[in-house]
This record gives structure tokens, sequence and C-alpha cells, in this order.
């Protein structure tokens, strides 16, 4: 029992590390493997996304910036882009969020994927469908590559 919330726990918060862990220390088979790994993940994405919800409300409403433009601003008519802006917009632009989703449990974690998920793409309908599909993906790949990796390097002879 206390495995399996391991395993929940962990694969919440950094999927990827938890399958190591999952297949060669505890030694659950396939579907177990894939259960457990995919309910944390599944948490996890509902559990983040609720949290940077939150966190972006507080930060608005906290650190909001004065609407007021400076009076050179109000002359020229045009915004300002910084090195920053121009970063997050090619960002989105080349990925979207299929791309955001299908890296977020291979090279970022659950809880930063989310959080770029909600910051950006809030407003649709599909966002949890992308990142548990992918979730889901990753969690096959994951599970049989380390799978077969154990029954190749440790075979019981």
């Amino acid at each position: 029992m206390v495995q399996i919330l391991l395993t929940i726990f962990f694969s919440s918060f950094k999927f990827a590390a938890t399958f190591p862990l999952v297949i060669l220390q505890f030694e659950f088979s396939f579907a177990e493997t894939i259960l457990w790994t995919n309910l944390g993940g599944i948490a996890g994405i509902y559990f983040f996304a609720f949290l940077s919800e939150k966190l972006i409300t507080w930060w608005n409403r906290t650190f909001r910036i004065s609407k007021r433009k400076a009076p050179e601003d109000e002359l020229k008519g045009k915004k300002i882009f910084t090195k920053k802006n121009r970063r997050i917009v090619r960002v989105r632009q080349k990925f979207g969020l299929p791309g955001i989703a299908f890296v977020t449990p291979l090279l970022l974690s659950i809880p930063v994927g989310v959080f770029l998920v909600v910051r950006y793409y809030n407003n649709s309908k599909i966002k949890f469908f992308y990142l548990i599909f992918s979730n889901l993906i990753w969690s096959l790949s994951y599970t049989a590559f380390y799978m077969f990796w154990n029954g190749l390097i440790f075979r019981n002879t």
C-alpha cells in the first residue's frame, strides 16, 4: 500500500522519474505501473491546474500593473514588446497547446507544464484531454522501455 501511495505521489510531480523506481525497485507489473502512474499523473494535472488558477488570480490582483500608459507611449500608440514577451510569443506559436502537453511528462514536470497550459490556454475546453492523453502515451512508452530494459539487463538466470 505504501508503494502505491508513493507511486501516485511521485508521478503527480515528476512523472518521468517515477518509472525506474516503480519497475526496478517496487517490481510492479505492466498493468499496475500504467494504472498507478496515470492515476498520480491525472491527480497531479487537476491539482496543479487548480493551484495554478489560484496563483495566477492572486498574482494579477496583487501585482496589477497600472493600465495608464506613459505619455510618450500614448503619442506613439504602439505596444511595447520586451525580450521576454517575444520569447513567450515565439514558444506559444511554435508549439501550441498540443506541443506543451506532449513535452510536459517528458521534459517539463507536471506542475510546470500544467502552469503553462493554464496560463496561456485557460479558455481551451480540450486542455485536460491533451494533458491526460500525453500522460497516457508517455506512461505506456516509459513502462514498455523500462520493462524491456529490466528484462534485458537484469535477466534472471
